[in-house]
């Protein structure tokens, strides 16, 4: 009975370790063998800029973590190494082949643009790079602000590289500026300040011939092709039709957005107007 008990015991210890051990830091799933892995380049040195291809090797189900930090080396010693911006999980059940496209930033700024060109695993992180990863991660930063900040921890660049000094991401810009700074002790620099817009107005005219009478919509869009405005929604006679419209561009955020015309739900014009 004693013996039943034992073994039962050592059985679940056993059970339980394999079942922990099925969880793996990538690097650590490489060196161990139960994962092989290719490294791909996808143009460009942010955003998903980089490809992971794992494969699982054993007969075991495998829960893999890429995680933010780790460095990724391209084989082109002329073109930037990388630092993966955001963590990844890959389930991997046995002998599958996963592709993930992972978030990533240039720690070499002068030099080139890596092209579709393999990498290999390099080393995580450590320090101010490292936590800097992670606070990109935290916030979604994954946009050229983040990587000059990136820049200004591995090339030392100047804080005055994050974004620009005025503009509507000033937010943004000081966050990272913010971080930086702290990280390297910097207690005077420049904070950014929201872009001060002039009032104006943006007018135009639409001009088309209606064959039938139809239902008519005059509507503006953002870049996303979100309705933010209605200028007209009503039935309207056949013939010439002229409607006109006018914006003012404080109103809205600035950016690029779009007079569209709809008679009878069919798109009939499309103009694009800058809200700056």
């Amino acid at each position: 009975m004693k013996i039943s008990i034992l073994t039962s015991l050592l059985l679940l210890v056993f059970c339980l370790s394999v079942q922990a051990q099925t969880r793996l830091k990538l690097s650590d799933a490489v060196a161990k063998g139960f994962v092989k892995l290719k490294i791909m380049g996808n143009d460009g040195h942010t955003g998903r800029c980089a490809t992971v291809i794992t494969e699982n090797t054993t007969a075991q189900t495998l829960d893999v973590d890429i995680d933010c930090g780790q460095k990724i080396t391209c084989s082109d010693s002329s073109s930037q190494n990388l630092v993966i911006t955001q963590s990844e999980h890959v389930r991997l059940t046995p002998k599958r082949i996963v592709t993930t496209a992972v978030y990533a930033m240039c720690i070499n700024a002068h030099k080139s643009s890596p092209g579709k060109i393999p990498f290999k695993l390099g080393q995580m992180a450590q320090g101010a790079l490292l936590r800097l990863t992670k606070f990109i991660e935290q916030k979604k930063y994954q946009n050229a602000h983040a990587q000059s900040a990136v820049w200004t921890i591995t090339d030392n660049n100047s804080l005055a590289t994050i974004g620009s000094d005025e503009g509507d991401d000033y937010e943004m810009t000081n966050a990272l500026r913010g971080f930086v700074a702290t990280e390297k002790h910097i207690t005077n620099y420049t904070k950014a300040k929201p872009k001060v817009r002039k009032e104006a107005m943006v007018e135009g005219t639409f001009d088309i011939v209606l064959v039938n009478k139809a239902p008519v919509v005059v509507q503006m869009v953002d870049a996303q092709n979100r309705v933010v405005k209605v200028f007209v929604k009503e039935s309207k006679e056949a013939g010439i039709l002229r409607i006109n419209y006018s914006v003012k561009n404080t109103d809205y955020k600035a950016g690029t957005y779009y007079i569209v015309m709809l008679a009878g739900n069919k798109e009939m014009k499309r103009e694009q107007i800058l809200l700056e």
